[in-house]
């Protein structure tokens, strides 16, 4: 199966540098909310074995005080429930889509609005109860027509990568470290 240029040229930009980041690390992503670091991360992102399959289309993030904040700079794209759930969308500018939930917009923001990376984008809804501590689920979306079976889906990517806390495996041979060039 040939991967579409765009999905490589997309990928090609979640080759962050740094091994934690708020606004302005990597590619300017931040984290969902005020905590950060690997230890934040209460269930990491789990792809689907085909895109109808089951997984973990993103990462629950820890969000010990309610806040949410916009992982990246964007427009909100969506704020409304979603099966029983209030979700947040940002348009990213390059393509991507960020998906919050339980999220409730916060007072003031409206669809449309624009957002920066970092800055106050709602709040974990009460009583959902899908973590053992108050988190905010984040799920990132590339929208480039991936199409099996005759059917078009967005691709799904781990919300790690984007702030440098995830990549991809490298291994190396059983008789050596990495190759002399």
């Amino acid at each position: 199966m040939a991967v579409p240029a765009a999905a490589v040229a997309a990928l090609a930009l979640l080759a962050p540098s740094a091994a934690e980041a708020g606004p302005g690390g990597p590619g300017d992503w931040s984290a969902p909310s005020p905590a950060r670091g690997a230890s934040a991360v209460l269930r990491p992102f789990d792809p689907p074995a085909a895109p109808w399959s089951s997984g973990h289309r993103g990462v629950d993030w820890a969000s010990p005080d309610g806040g949410v904040l916009a992982p990246g700079a964007g427009t909100i794209r969506f704020a409304g429930p979603v099966a029983g759930r209030s979700v947040v969308t940002v348009a990213h500018p390059d393509g991507m889509l960020s998906s919050l939930e339980p999220v409730d917009l916060a007072p003031g923001l409206a669809v449309g609005d624009r957002i920066g990376a970092g800055e106050p984008v709602g709040s974990v809804q009460g009583g959902v109860g899908h973590c053992p501590v108050e988190c905010v689920h984040w799920g990132v979306r590339i929208p480039d027509g991936w199409t099996v079976q005759g059917a078009t889906w967005d691709r799904y990517v781990d919300p790690l990568v984007l702030l440098g806390l995830s990549g991809p495996s490298v291994l190396w041979p059983v008789t050596g470290g990495p190759p002399v060039s």
